[in-house]
C-alpha cells in the first residue's frame, strides 16, 4: 500500500459511510434536524472530491484537504450525538478521515 493510497482510502471510507447513512435515512421521519443531514451530505460529497484530487494529483488537494478536515470534524461532532450504529460508524469513518488528511496536508505542507 502506498502513502497515497492511505489517505485516498480514509476519503473513500468516509464518503461511504455518510453516503450509507444518507441512504438509510432516505424517505425515513428521523426526527433529525434538516442541518445533521446536510453536514452529512457536504461531508460525503467533500470526502469524494479529496479522494480524487489525492489521486489525480490536483493543485487543489491543499484546499480541499482543509475543508475536508473541517467537514469530517463537524459530522463525526453531530454523528456522535446520535445513538444509532450507523451514526457512530459515520463518526468513527470521518474522524479516521479528518486525522489523516491533517497528516497528509501537514506533509505537504513540509515538502512545500
Amino acid at each position: 500500500m502506498t502513502t497515497t493510497s492511505i489517505y485516498t482510502e480514509a476519503c473513500l471510507d468516509a464518503f461511504i459511510n455518510c453516503n450509507n447513512l444518507l441512504s438509510g435515512l432516505d424517505g425515513k421521519s428521523t426526527g433529525l434536524p434538516v442541518r445533521v443531514k446536510k453536514i452529512i451530505e457536504e461531508s460525503a460529497q467533500i470526502c469524494l472530491g479529496t479522494f480524487h484530487a489525492i489521486k489525480n494529483h490536483s493543485v487543489n488537494v491543499p484546499g480541499l484537504a482543509l475543508l475536508c478536515v473541517g467537514i469530517c470534524e463537524e459530522c463525526a461532532e453531530v454523528c456522535e450525538r446520535v445513538e444509532s450504529l450507523a451514526f457512530q460508524q459515520c463518526a468513527q469513518a470521518c474522524r479516521i478521515c479528518s486525522k489523516c488528511i491533517l497528516d497528509f496536508a501537514v506533509q505537504s505542507e513540509e515538502s512545500l
